[in-house]
């Protein structure tokens, strides 16, 4: 008979060449280096985007919760404006204010959310365009095809701003005359669209008016010729635009900048006068200019001023 005997074996050490330890992590390479310093300061860019926006909020508390816009044109012209002088480099000066517009806006809607309200007319579907250029994705916006309902809108809710075509010569249905008198609900002029062309095929030559129910405010320090003031003058004869030229003299006013004539159906004639100032209610120019245009009758209305747009400046 025959056993078969198992005997264990003594346990086996393997030892490791150096040829096969673990490889190592390549030494990152100067792409690699760039990446990293991309991603610090898109980190770094965010935090100042919240921080902002929580200095923004701030301001709104400080200011009190009362309902009203909190729409700045005035000092959102002053931030833009700063931007674009300091701006270097190769980075597209429209990119840059189209990230600033979409911040402002956005931090806008937070302190008192508002919505707009567009004049679209069938022919020149570039204004809509405009509108969302100017106020961003995420403002909530109405289109309509007349102005009338715009400024229906407007009168209708004090957080509504409406957005018209720039009044032009010879318009059979201006909307500015409805602006005359600007008693409560009426809204004032308060800014213009678009104030730096992006090179939107669409919006091309196109020009907008900005209104909302809020007091005009100044961008720039007097007879800095940066913004634009816009009376309506209201006169029971006609006046050349020699004679209203030769009242802003005697007034101690500039030169207008544009003076389009309106005749009222009943009688009388409307002008809707550009100057290159900043004037509204209660300026101690306008008795002196209703002195100097020397006619009976004949009365002057602020209704509204705006930045001049960046393009147009010079």
């Amino acid at each position: 008979m025959f056993s078969l005997l198992l005997t264990a074996s003594a346990p086996t050490t393997i030892a490791l060449r150096p040829d096969r330890a673990k490889p190592t992590a390549p030494m990152p390479t100067e792409l690699d280096k760039l990446r990293r310093q991309i991603d610090e300061i898109d980190t770094a860019l965010h935090d100042l985007m919240q921080k902002r926006t929580a200095v923004v909020e701030r301001i709104g508390a400080v200011k009190g919760a009362d309902g009203r816009l909190a729409l700045r044109p005035g000092r959102e012209a002053m931030v833009l404006r700063r931007l674009l002088d300091r701006h270097t480099g190769n980075f597209p000066r429209a990119a840059l204010m189209r990230m600033w517009r979409e911040m402002i806006s956005a931090v806008t809607g937070l302190q008192s959310p508002f919505s707009v309200a567009v004049c679209v007319p069938e022919e020149q579907r570039g204004f809509w365009d405009m509108a969302r250029d100017h106020f961003g994705i995420q403002v909530t916006m109405r289109r309509h095809t007349t102005p009338a309902r715009v400024l229906s809108d407007i009168a209708e809710d004090p957080n509504v701003v409406g957005m018209l075509p720039i009044p032009v010569e010879g318009d059979p249905q201006p909307w500015w005359p409805g602006l005359n008198g600007n008693e409560p609900p009426a809204p004032s002029i308060v800014a213009r669209a678009p104030f730096f062309r992006t090179g939107n095929p669409r919006t091309e030559g196109l020009s907008a008016l900005i209104l909302a129910r809020i007091r005009p405010e100044p961008s720039a320090p007097a007879n800095s010729g940066l913004d634009r003031s816009l009376l309506v003058l209201d006169s029971p004869s006609d006046l050349s635009r020699s004679r209203i030229s030769a009242a802003l003299a005697a007034a101690g006013l500039p030169a207008f900048t544009s003076a389009i004539r309106h005749d009222l159906a009943g009688g009388g004639m409307l002008y809707l006068v550009e100057l290159p100032a900043f004037i509204i209610d209660g300026d101690e120019a306008l008795p002196a200019l209703e002195q100097a245009l020397a006619t009976p009758g004949v009365r002057l209305t602020p209704v509204g001023a705006y930045a001049v747009p960046v393009d147009l400046v010079g």
